[in-house]
């Protein structure tokens, strides 16, 4: 199973996706296809997308049982906490507990994450 979420992104893209994906409403999408597709999916998420954000999450094998990927988020990154793919708001408790475990400040610019977790 695959599913996407798209905010502020074209309608173009939200109609090229309701190809392979059935959307479900407020920009979610949910199917069954293959890795192919799931991969030919992202890019064209990617390339199409703009200032928009786009999560793709999939089944996959593993502990959690899915995998996931985001493009576009702001103040917020993609992290893995235990195994787990989590996406964590940069707010002041973010920056606090960034401090506790790794020693040492987060840098300063918050920017756009794009990233990947789980297997493919």
């Amino acid at each position: 199973m695959v599913v996407m979420i798209l905010e502020c992104v074209p309608t173009m893209l939200r109609g090229e996706l309701s190809r392979w994906l059935t959307p479900v409403g407020g920009g979610v999408h949910v199917g069954q296809v293959s890795t192919l597709v799931r991969e030919e999916l992202w890019k064209l998420a990617l390339n199409k997308a703009g200032k928009g954000r786009v999560i793709q999450i999939w089944s996959c094998r593993g502990e959690p049982g899915y995998g996931l990927r985001v493009h576009g988020l702001v103040d917020a990154t993609l992290v893995d906490l235990e195994g787990l793919p989590m996406i964590a708001v940069r707010d002041a408790a973010w920056r606090q507990a960034m401090e506790r475990f790794t020693g040492k400040a987060p840098s300063g610019n918050m920017q756009e994450a794009t990233g990947d977790l789980g297997p493919s």
